[in-house]
Protein backbone atom coordinates (compact mmCIF):
# COMPACT_ATOMS: atom_id res chain seq x y z
CA UNK A 1 0.00 0.00 0.00
CA UNK A 2 1.57 3.27 -0.63
CA UNK A 3 3.04 5.30 1.97
CA UNK A 4 0.72 8.25 1.51
CA UNK A 5 -2.69 5.95 2.07
CA UNK A 6 -1.29 4.75 5.31
CA UNK A 7 -0.53 8.04 6.34
CA UNK A 8 -3.92 9.17 5.82
CA UNK A 9 -5.14 5.84 7.21
CA UNK A 10 -3.04 6.36 10.72
CA UNK A 11 -3.89 10.22 10.76
CA UNK A 12 -7.55 8.83 11.08
CA UNK A 13 -7.21 6.45 13.92
CA UNK A 14 -6.03 8.22 16.45
CA UNK A 15 -8.46 6.67 19.30
CA UNK A 16 -9.76 3.12 20.34
CA UNK A 17 -12.59 2.71 21.86
CA UNK A 18 -14.51 -0.44 23.27
CA UNK A 19 -17.89 -1.72 23.17
CA UNK A 20 -19.45 -4.49 25.40
CA UNK A 21 -21.81 -7.05 26.56
CA UNK A 22 -20.29 -8.98 29.87
CA UNK A 23 -23.16 -9.69 32.52
CA UNK A 24 -19.74 -11.65 34.29
CA UNK A 25 -17.03 -9.67 33.30
CA UNK A 26 -14.89 -11.97 31.60
CA UNK A 27 -16.04 -10.24 27.99
CA UNK A 28 -14.42 -7.27 29.70
CA UNK A 29 -11.34 -8.09 30.83
CA UNK A 30 -10.63 -9.54 28.08
CA UNK A 31 -11.34 -6.62 26.04
CA UNK A 32 -9.55 -4.66 28.21
CA UNK A 33 -6.51 -6.10 28.01
CA UNK A 34 -6.60 -6.11 24.37
CA UNK A 35 -7.68 -2.35 24.30
CA UNK A 36 -4.91 -1.25 26.41
CA UNK A 37 -1.91 -2.85 24.30
CA UNK A 38 -3.39 -1.50 21.38
CA UNK A 39 -1.25 1.43 22.75
CA UNK A 40 -3.79 4.59 21.25
CA UNK A 41 -5.48 6.70 23.73
CA UNK A 42 -9.09 5.39 25.18
CA UNK A 43 -12.32 6.90 23.80
CA UNK A 44 -14.98 6.54 26.85
CA UNK A 45 -15.87 2.64 27.23
CA UNK A 46 -19.72 1.92 25.86
CA UNK A 47 -21.01 -0.65 28.39
CA UNK A 48 -24.42 -2.31 27.35
CA UNK A 49 -24.85 -5.12 29.70
CA UNK A 50 -27.81 -3.58 31.64
CA UNK A 51 -31.14 -2.48 30.23
CA UNK A 52 -30.81 1.42 31.06
CA UNK A 53 -27.28 1.60 29.21
CA UNK A 54 -29.08 -0.26 26.35
CA UNK A 55 -31.55 1.86 26.14
CA UNK A 56 -29.33 5.32 26.69
CA UNK A 57 -26.95 4.09 23.77
CA UNK A 58 -27.93 6.49 20.84
CA UNK A 59 -25.31 4.39 18.16
CA UNK A 60 -22.85 6.81 17.87
CA UNK A 61 -19.41 5.71 18.37
CA UNK A 62 -16.46 8.44 19.12
CA UNK A 63 -13.39 5.62 18.79
CA UNK A 64 -11.48 5.29 15.50
CA UNK A 65 -11.19 1.77 16.21
CA UNK A 66 -13.93 -0.03 18.29
CA UNK A 67 -13.42 -3.45 19.84
CA UNK A 68 -16.86 -5.01 19.88
CA UNK A 69 -16.53 -7.65 22.52
CA UNK A 70 -19.85 -10.70 23.42
CA UNK A 71 -20.20 -13.79 25.21
CA UNK A 72 -21.34 -16.76 23.44
CA UNK A 73 -24.41 -18.59 24.02
CA UNK A 74 -25.22 -21.21 22.39
CA UNK A 75 -23.06 -20.43 19.82
CA UNK A 76 -24.40 -17.02 18.96
CA UNK A 77 -24.68 -13.50 19.46
CA UNK A 78 -26.92 -13.15 23.48
CA UNK A 79 -30.45 -11.25 22.29
CA UNK A 80 -29.61 -8.39 24.22
CA UNK A 81 -26.61 -7.92 22.29
CA UNK A 82 -28.69 -7.41 19.28
CA UNK A 83 -30.22 -4.15 20.14
CA UNK A 84 -26.74 -2.43 20.09
CA UNK A 85 -25.17 -3.93 17.44
CA UNK A 86 -28.29 -3.26 15.05
CA UNK A 87 -28.43 0.45 16.34
CA UNK A 88 -24.54 1.48 16.06
CA UNK A 89 -23.38 3.42 13.08
CA UNK A 90 -20.17 2.55 11.67
CA UNK A 91 -19.29 5.42 9.20
CA UNK A 92 -16.37 4.00 7.65
CA UNK A 93 -14.36 3.34 10.77
CA UNK A 94 -12.53 0.48 11.80
CA UNK A 95 -13.94 -2.66 14.34
CA UNK A 96 -12.66 -5.65 15.50
CA UNK A 97 -15.12 -8.40 16.89
CA UNK A 98 -14.43 -10.84 19.92
CA UNK A 99 -16.31 -13.60 20.72
CA UNK A 100 -15.80 -15.08 24.51
CA UNK A 101 -17.21 -18.35 25.05
CA UNK A 102 -17.02 -21.25 27.85
CA UNK A 103 -14.40 -23.52 26.49
CA UNK A 104 -17.64 -25.41 24.34
CA UNK A 105 -17.52 -23.76 20.70
CA UNK A 106 -17.82 -20.18 19.59
CA UNK A 107 -19.55 -21.78 16.40
CA UNK A 108 -20.79 -18.64 14.21
CA UNK A 109 -20.71 -16.00 17.05
CA UNK A 110 -17.79 -14.46 15.72
CA UNK A 111 -18.96 -14.28 11.64
CA UNK A 112 -22.49 -13.07 12.59
CA UNK A 113 -20.74 -10.14 14.55
CA UNK A 114 -18.35 -9.32 11.79
CA UNK A 115 -21.03 -9.32 8.97
CA UNK A 116 -23.32 -7.07 11.04
CA UNK A 117 -20.80 -4.40 12.38
CA UNK A 118 -19.87 -4.45 8.07
CA UNK A 119 -23.61 -4.28 7.17
CA UNK A 120 -23.67 -0.62 9.92
CA UNK A 121 -20.80 0.14 7.92
CA UNK A 122 -17.76 -1.23 9.88
CA UNK A 123 -14.47 -2.15 8.42
CA UNK A 124 -13.20 -4.98 9.62
CA UNK A 125 -9.51 -5.82 10.36
CA UNK A 126 -9.14 -8.10 12.89
CA UNK A 127 -11.29 -10.54 14.76
CA UNK A 128 -10.83 -13.20 17.63
CA UNK A 129 -12.42 -15.96 20.00
CA UNK A 130 -11.42 -16.11 23.54
CA UNK A 131 -12.28 -18.53 26.11
CA UNK A 132 -13.40 -17.78 30.01
CA UNK A 133 -15.00 -19.68 32.37
CA UNK A 134 -18.29 -21.00 31.98
CA UNK A 135 -21.38 -18.75 33.43
CA UNK A 136 -22.69 -22.80 34.78
CA UNK A 137 -18.71 -23.48 36.28
CA UNK A 138 -18.08 -24.05 39.51
CA UNK A 139 -15.81 -26.77 41.47
CA UNK A 140 -17.82 -29.28 40.23
CA UNK A 141 -18.49 -28.23 36.81
CA UNK A 142 -14.91 -27.32 35.48
CA UNK A 143 -16.28 -25.59 32.48
CA UNK A 144 -13.54 -23.56 31.13
CA UNK A 145 -12.71 -23.26 35.01
CA UNK A 146 -9.74 -20.61 35.79
CA UNK A 147 -9.57 -19.04 32.24
CA UNK A 148 -8.42 -17.25 30.71
CA UNK A 149 -5.34 -18.18 32.40
CA UNK A 150 -1.97 -16.39 32.09
CA UNK A 151 -1.15 -17.64 28.81
CA UNK A 152 -4.29 -16.21 27.00
CA UNK A 153 -4.36 -13.23 28.84
CA UNK A 154 -0.61 -12.72 27.13
CA UNK A 155 -2.53 -13.80 23.68
CA UNK A 156 -5.18 -11.12 23.98
CA UNK A 157 -2.18 -8.56 25.19
CA UNK A 158 -0.24 -9.73 21.68
CA UNK A 159 -3.54 -9.50 19.57
CA UNK A 160 -3.85 -5.84 20.81
CA UNK A 161 -0.60 -5.26 19.32
CA UNK A 162 -0.78 -7.25 16.02
CA UNK A 163 -4.39 -5.10 15.55
CA UNK A 164 -1.99 -1.86 15.77
CA UNK A 165 0.58 -3.06 13.54
CA UNK A 166 -1.60 -3.97 10.85
CA UNK A 167 -3.78 -0.39 10.95
CA UNK A 168 -0.48 1.06 10.97
CA UNK A 169 1.21 -1.27 8.09
CA UNK A 170 -1.97 -3.22 5.86
CA UNK A 171 -5.30 -2.45 7.26
CA UNK A 172 -6.85 -4.80 4.53
CA UNK A 173 -9.84 -6.86 6.05
CA UNK A 174 -10.48 -10.01 6.88
CA UNK A 175 -12.58 -13.05 5.64
CA UNK A 176 -14.14 -15.89 8.09
CA UNK A 177 -15.17 -19.21 7.03
CA UNK A 178 -19.09 -19.21 5.74
CA UNK A 179 -20.26 -21.49 8.94
CA UNK A 180 -23.21 -19.49 9.17
CA UNK A 181 -24.10 -20.37 5.18
CA UNK A 182 -23.21 -23.98 6.04
CA UNK A 183 -25.03 -24.13 9.18
CA UNK A 184 -28.50 -22.41 7.66
CA UNK A 185 -28.13 -23.08 3.91
CA UNK A 186 -31.88 -22.07 3.54
CA UNK A 187 -32.01 -19.06 5.41
CA UNK A 188 -30.55 -16.05 4.40
CA UNK A 189 -27.73 -15.06 6.91
CA UNK A 190 -29.36 -11.29 7.12
CA UNK A 191 -32.16 -12.41 8.43
CA UNK A 192 -31.08 -14.55 11.23
CA UNK A 193 -30.77 -12.43 14.03
CA UNK A 194 -34.26 -11.78 13.66
CA UNK A 195 -35.62 -14.62 15.30
CA UNK A 196 -32.67 -17.03 15.73
CA UNK A 197 -30.94 -15.15 18.61
CA UNK A 198 -33.97 -15.85 20.97
CA UNK A 199 -34.61 -19.71 19.87
CA UNK A 200 -30.93 -20.61 20.56
CA UNK A 201 -31.98 -20.14 24.39
CA UNK A 202 -34.44 -22.63 24.23
CA UNK A 203 -31.75 -25.53 24.80
CA UNK A 204 -29.85 -24.15 27.85
CA UNK A 205 -33.42 -23.49 29.84
CA UNK A 206 -34.18 -27.14 29.33
CA UNK A 207 -31.09 -27.73 31.30
CA UNK A 208 -31.31 -25.91 34.07
CA UNK A 209 -33.15 -22.29 35.33
CA UNK A 210 -32.35 -19.53 38.27
CA UNK A 211 -34.62 -19.77 41.48
CA UNK A 212 -34.60 -18.37 44.40
CA UNK A 213 -34.23 -20.40 47.32
CA UNK A 214 -36.69 -21.31 49.32
CA UNK A 215 -34.66 -22.49 52.69
CA UNK A 216 -32.27 -19.50 52.89
CA UNK A 217 -33.80 -15.96 54.08
CA UNK A 218 -33.27 -13.19 51.33
CA UNK A 219 -31.93 -9.84 52.47
CA UNK A 220 -33.80 -7.62 49.97
CA UNK A 221 -30.40 -5.88 49.32
CA UNK A 222 -31.32 -5.90 45.50
CA UNK A 223 -28.06 -7.01 44.55
CA UNK A 224 -29.18 -9.36 41.69
CA UNK A 225 -31.84 -7.15 40.32
CA UNK A 226 -29.35 -4.53 40.04
CA UNK A 227 -26.52 -6.48 38.02
CA UNK A 228 -29.35 -8.88 35.77
CA UNK A 229 -28.99 -7.87 31.90
CA UNK A 230 -32.36 -8.56 30.95
CA UNK A 231 -34.69 -7.05 33.99
CA UNK A 232 -35.45 -10.60 34.57
CA UNK A 233 -34.92 -10.61 38.67
CA UNK A 234 -37.86 -9.55 40.78
CA UNK A 235 -36.99 -9.18 44.30
CA UNK A 236 -40.42 -7.80 45.68
CA UNK A 237 -42.08 -11.49 44.68
CA UNK A 238 -38.67 -13.73 44.73
CA UNK A 239 -39.16 -14.53 41.16
CA UNK A 240 -36.43 -15.17 38.47
CA UNK A 241 -38.71 -14.38 34.32
CA UNK A 242 -37.89 -17.86 32.82
CA UNK A 243 -38.66 -16.11 29.77
CA UNK A 244 -36.17 -13.36 29.82
CA UNK A 245 -33.19 -15.33 31.89
CA UNK A 246 -30.72 -15.71 29.48
CA UNK A 247 -28.86 -18.04 32.33
CA UNK A 248 -25.54 -15.51 32.73
CA UNK A 249 -25.69 -16.60 36.31
CA UNK A 250 -24.73 -13.07 36.93
CA UNK A 251 -27.40 -12.23 39.60
CA UNK A 252 -25.97 -16.28 41.50
CA UNK A 253 -22.36 -14.21 41.46
CA UNK A 254 -23.80 -11.28 43.15
CA UNK A 255 -25.91 -13.12 45.76
CA UNK A 256 -23.40 -13.05 48.71
CA UNK A 257 -25.92 -15.12 50.94
CA UNK A 258 -27.00 -17.46 48.75
CA UNK A 259 -30.40 -17.16 48.12
CA UNK A 260 -29.97 -17.74 44.20
CA UNK A 261 -29.25 -20.76 42.87
CA UNK A 262 -28.89 -22.83 39.46
CA UNK A 263 -31.49 -25.66 39.46
CA UNK A 264 -30.03 -28.36 37.39
CA UNK A 265 -33.29 -29.83 35.45
CA UNK A 266 -33.20 -33.91 37.00
CA UNK A 267 -34.75 -36.26 34.50
CA UNK A 268 -33.28 -38.94 32.75
CA UNK A 269 -32.97 -36.89 29.71
CA UNK A 270 -31.02 -34.15 31.06
CA UNK A 271 -28.79 -35.38 33.22
CA UNK A 272 -27.97 -37.43 30.18
CA UNK A 273 -27.29 -34.79 27.99
CA UNK A 274 -24.73 -33.05 31.10
CA UNK A 275 -23.28 -36.22 31.04
CA UNK A 276 -22.50 -36.09 27.18
CA UNK A 277 -21.88 -32.12 27.17
CA UNK A 278 -19.26 -32.36 30.66
CA UNK A 279 -17.10 -34.50 28.28
CA UNK A 280 -16.72 -32.21 25.45
CA UNK A 281 -16.56 -28.90 27.72
CA UNK A 282 -13.25 -30.16 29.35
CA UNK A 283 -11.84 -30.57 26.06
CA UNK A 284 -9.39 -27.43 26.50
CA UNK A 285 -10.03 -24.87 23.65
CA UNK A 286 -7.47 -22.16 22.50
CA UNK A 287 -7.87 -18.95 21.40
CA UNK A 288 -8.38 -18.03 17.46
CA UNK A 289 -6.74 -15.19 15.86
CA UNK A 290 -8.20 -13.64 12.85
CA UNK A 291 -6.01 -10.78 11.39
Amino acid sequence: MPTHILDDIMANVKTVQSLCFSPTDTTRNILSIIETNIGLPQATKIDVTLPHQRDSFNGKVQGDLLLVGSPVYEGSIPWPMMEPLRRIEGEGKYAVSVAVYGNRSPETCVEEMTKLLRKRGFKIPAAASFIAEHSFARERVRWGFGRPDQHELEIAARFGEQIRRKISSDPSEIQISGLLNNHFSNEKVESLPDGYHKKVLGNVRGLMRVEFSKEVECTDCGRCADVCPTGAVKVDSREVDDGLCIRCTACIRACSGGVLGAQVDDTPGSRERLERIDKLFTVRREPIIYI
